[in-house]
């Protein structure tokens, strides 16, 4: 595996950047911490490219990064002499899920110096359930909630919450390799998150991997165990991301701002950390063909179009968005395809609680996802003349919820070792920010507070900067404003209209690891 990171000590105070938290680039923001919050006066602020892994052409002989069933089986049968180099404490596996229906078949049989876990929907640590490493955040202008108070937000998990994790089940990421994998099913999304936020507070990349398919299908019966064999939390763990207070890998998650200054001048800006020019990707494709030339009739491309109401909200029954259409000059990029759904593999002949015929939705080769990437954004549809990529370009990646983004951002960050970012609370937050929303549009459904839409600071409002279009790449066309939306929508978000910053999450985080 060609490792691109490179970590590089830089003086916080020699800066002078004390006094720029709030509105500087998020690197210069980190720096400045830093020097008052760590004790120290040096901080490896990471760099897009400094975060990005190139993959082996030939996925076996990944150590971290993207791995596959025959490497993770060789460790799990003997941990001790099969371990990676550099390697010194257990191997600990997340699976997402189960393997079969019922408590039969359920996981990875742990054996010496191996612990399984399974993991589930929610943050709720009496049930050690956390599968998307995220929780409700607030960035200073807007709030980050899931669908409702009891389900969690869609924001980076806080460093209170990650060393929660840490602790219960006894987990030390400086020694340790953690493993996440999916036991049936494309669960992407979640494990990609969890690889990502552990990236984001600082482990660094030899100590994480994420399993190329599912363990069905790939693990015979014989190596699967009932639910009563799935590893105990002991609770006894004393690991915390303050013991990484000198690394700062928050450039993965774009703040809002930032995100702003590279769509509205098509991928050119002055943000530090990403490269000149920008590559954005809108990966809001459907679920629900492999197909390329007949996206443009599914409901990602509507969003990306800006079709009415086609971005639906983190609220249950929360109704409209105040814009649709998609980041100025962005490629319309289909995750779903770098996943190679068209193979059966059933290899193992499962009985009563994993039957069937299945799919162990295994990337695609990384030639083919290279292809993906290099030709799709120039062929034809919403893409038509869209430049290529170019080496050593920044991704700027972008879904609803920071969900899909995750696979895609497997194949670049991981596969292809193509930097990459992500805007952390994706359209279905982004969406709220407008400055200049039609009036008439706002529905006030509730009778308390004001009837007209929250004003917007101008610098945060995405349709007032020029920074959303809607139609094909470079169509010119503005943002469509959304009708009906809803007062109680809007007021969920919490939108602060004396808003300086939309890194708060990010200062928050940074004042975690270095108080």
């Amino acid at each position: 595996m060609k490792n691109t990171l490179i970590n590089s000590s830089l003086l916080a105070i020699a800066l002078g950047l004390l006094g720029n938290c709030g509105e500087g680039s998020s690197d210069s923001s980190a720096l400045a911490l830093a020097a008052i919050g760590g004790g120290t006066s040096s901080v490896k602020v990471a760099s897009a490219s400094d975060l990005a892994i190139e993959s082996a052409d030939d996925y076996n002989a990944n150590q971290y990064g993207l791995i596959t069933a025959s490497t993770l089986r060789t460790w799990v049968t003997d941990w001790a002499n099969n371990k990676p180099s550099g390697i010194t404490g257990n191997l600990v596996i997340f699976q997402a899920n189960k393997v079969g229906a019922d408590a039969n078949k359920s996981l990875i049989l742990p054996t010496t110096g191996v612990k399984v876990f399974v993991s589930v929907s929610g943050n709720n640590t009496a049930l050690y359930s956390w599968k998307t490493f995220r929780e409700t955040r607030y960035n200073g202008l807007i709030s980050i909630p899931g669908s409702t108070a009891t389900t969690g937000g869609n924001g980076i998990i806080s460093g209170a919450s990650i060393d929660e994790w840490f602790q219960t089940y006894g987990l030390d990421p400086t020694k340790d390799l953690i493993v996440f994998a999916s036991g049936n099913g494309d669960n992407y999304g979640a494990i990609g998150h969890q690889h990502y936020a552990l990236r984001y507070w600082g482990i660094a990349h030899e100590h994480l991997a994420i399993l190329n398919g599912t363990i069905k299908g790939q693990f015979p019966e014989t190596e699967l165990g009932n639910d009563t064999d799935e590893s105990v939390p002991p609770l006894n763990g004393t690991f915390s991301v303050r013991q990484l207070k000198n690394i700062d890998n928050r450039i993965l998650t774009l703040s809002i701002e930032d995100t702003i200054e590279v769509a509205k001048n098509n991928g050119h800006h002055s943000v530090k950390g990403l490269s000149s020019n920008v590559l954005i990707s809108d990966n809001r494709t459907a679920n629900n063909n492999n197909d390329i030339s007949v996206y443009t009739s599914t409901a990602g491309w509507q969003e990306y179009n800006g079709g009415e109401n086609t971005t639906g909200t983190t609220k249950s029954a929360g109704g409209a968005v105040a814009f649709e259409g998609h980041l100025k000059g962005a490629v319309f990029v289909p995750h779903y395809n770098v996943i190679d759904r068209t193979s059966l593999d059933n290899g193992y002949a499962y009985s009563t609680s994993a039957a069937g015929t299945f799919n162990t939705l295994k990337f695609k080769s990384k030639a083919d996802v290279k292809d993906i990437w290099d030709t799709y954004g120039t062929t034809g549809g919403p893409n038509s003349g869209a430049p290529a990529y170019e080496e050593g370009q920044t991704i700027l990646q972008y879904c609803r919820t920071n969900t899909r983004t995750q696979t895609s951002g497997i194949s670049t960050q991981l596969i292809l070792g193509r930097p990459s970012v992500f805007l952390e609370d994706g359209w279905s937050i982004f969406g709220f920010l407008a400055g200049n929303f039609p009036a008439a549009n706002f529905n006030d459904d509730v009778t308390a507070g004001a009837s007209s839409y929250p004003s917007v600071p101008v610098k945060f409002a995405a349709d007032v900067q020029g920074a959303i279009e809607s139609g094909a790449r470079g169509s010119g066309d503005g943002p469509h404003y959304n009708t009906g939306v809803k007062k109680s929508t809007v007021d969920y978000f919490q939108i602060n209209s004396s808003a300086t910053t939309t890194k708060q999450a990010f200062v928050e985080d940074w004042n975690y690891k270095n108080q």
